[in-house]
C-alpha cells in the first residue's frame, strides 16, 4: 500500500515543471494519482491482521486525498507554478497520516 501511495504522489507531482523534464499535463497527473490511490485502497482492504484503528486512519487519509483530487479535477483551474505547487500540496497533505501509521506500527511491534 505504501508503495502505491508513493507512486500516486509521484504521478501527481509530475505535473510540476522541473528543470530536467517537461511537466505532465495536470489532467494526466490527476488521473494517475487517482488510479494509484485506488490501487492503494485495494491493497489496504487486503491487509489481513491490520489493527482496526490504523486501518481506518489509512483508509480515511487515502479517501480524503482522493476527494481533494476529484475536486481539483472537476474545478480544472489554470495555475501558475506557485499556485500549482500549493494546490498539489493540499491534495497530497492527507497522506502524511500514513507516515504516522508506519511509526505507530513500528512502535507496536
Amino acid at each position: 500500500m505504501a508503495a502505491e501511495v508513493e507512486r500516486a504522489k509521484d504521478a501527481l507531482v509530475a505535473a510540476v515543471p522541473a528543470s530536467r523534464r517537461e511537466p505532465e499535463p495536470l489532467a494526466a497527473s490527476i488521473l494517475g494519482f487517482e488510479e494509484r490511490l485506488g490501487a492503494a485502497l485495494r491493497e489496504l482492504e487486503a491487509w489481513e491482521g491490520a489493527p482496526p484503528d490504523l486501518h481506518e486512519r489509512c483508509r480515511t487519509a487515502i479517501e480524503e486525498a482522493a476527494r481533494r483530487s476529484e475536486s481539483l479535477r472537476l474545478q480544472a483551474p489554470s495555475l501558475e507554478f506557485e499556485g500549482l505547487v500549493l494546490v498539489l500540496g493540499d491534495v497530497i497533505a492527507p497522506l502524511d497520516a500514513l507516515g504516522d501509521v508506519e511509526h505507530e506500527l513500528a512502535r507496536r511491534a
